[in-house]
């Protein structure tokens, strides 16, 4: 048997290789809820103090009654894993006794508002006043604060001034770390009007992890009789993940013609357009041309 008697087959399946056009996956970013109650049934969060945190059957809101000394917490364990995050919640304050704060954000299973790691959203009613405040404790229990305090974000802005919060207001919270910029912000509204009460950011420097749960606590706040009473609704966690979209090649399709009616006029829906096939380049037609004229030739000499 002749070796040459190969040669077309082998030239022929090398021209074919060069006509195909490689479809190549893409990655595109979307938001993804990893998390969500509007409290309109139980949220099955666990707690050590009942009595303090429960769910409020009668409004439909998670109920919060904060002291320290008594290491209360309520916590849900959520499917997250090191990504960028946003955290969004409505909350009303009660009343705020002195030196007493609600913290609730994003921590480890430590729980712990002295060391890492955790992203917390605050509303504290302290020395100088009842302040919000963003705190981030990396793993290295390295803390990143700032405070609605004029002296902790304002700078050299003239205009600037400390912002505190009101008992008995209802205010939606945006709380994010941005793994990719290696910081976090906090955004403070009134629910009802949208006005931005106040907000600002800190760097951390690093990535943050062992972040497991959403949790309200007082582990590591020692002081008595400091009691912050409120409810909590509508919380979201949401991340952003790169998820891989593979294009199709589609075949064209001939529209058949219509007959054209009058109609009333309407508004236009916009509609994503229809992925359609990746063309041969021209490098794969004449490559395929000049492997045949070679392998037509070269064969029939054999």
């Amino acid at each position: 048997m002749k070796k040459g008697r190969y040669l077309p087959v082998i030239l022929c399946v090398f021209s074919l290789v060069l006509s195909i056009q490689a479809v190549h996956a893409e990655f595109i970013t979307e938001k993804a809820v990893i998390y969500e109650t509007d409290f309109s049934t139980s949220p099955g969060w666990i707690t050590n103090s009942p009595s303090n945190y429960h769910w409020d059957g009668d409004l439909q809101m998670y109920y919060f009654n904060t002291e320290g000394g008594t290491n209360g917490n309520s916590y849900i364990p959520v499917p997250y894993d090191g990504e960028s995050f946003t955290l969004e919640f409505d909350v009303v304050i009660k009343s705020a006794r002195k030196n007493g704060a609600f913290r609730f954000g994003m921590t480890s299973s430590e729980m712990d508002i002295t060391r890492g790691t955790n992203v917390l959203s605050v509303f504290e009613n302290g020395k100088y006043g009842k302040l919000m405040s963003l705190q981030v404790i990396d793993q290295d229990n390295h803390m990143h604060e700032v405070s609605s305090l004029y002296s902790s974000y304002c700078g050299s802005q003239t205009d600037c001034t400390t912002k505190e919060f009101e008992e008995e207001r209802a205010y939606h919270v945006i709380l994010k770390y941005n793994k990719e910029l290696q910081n976090a912000d906090v955004r403070i509204s009134d629910k009802e009007t949208g006005e931005v009460i106040w907000g600002y950011y800190v760097s951390t420097g690093k990535d943050l992890h062992f972040l497991t749960q959403l949790a309200i606590t007082t582990k590591g706040d020692y002081t008595m009789n400091n009691n912050v009473e409120g409810y909590l609704d509508n919380v979201e966690l949401s991340v952003y993940r790169q998820v891989e979209v593979t294009p199709t090649q589609t075949t064209p399709q001939t529209a058949l013609p219509t007959a054209t009616a009058v109609t009333t006029a309407t508004t236009p829906e916009t509609t994503a357009p229809t992925p359609t096939g990746i063309p041969l380049s021209p490098a794969a037609v004449i490559g395929s041309v000049i492997v045949a004229m070679v392998a037509f030739p070269a064969w029939r000499r054999r």
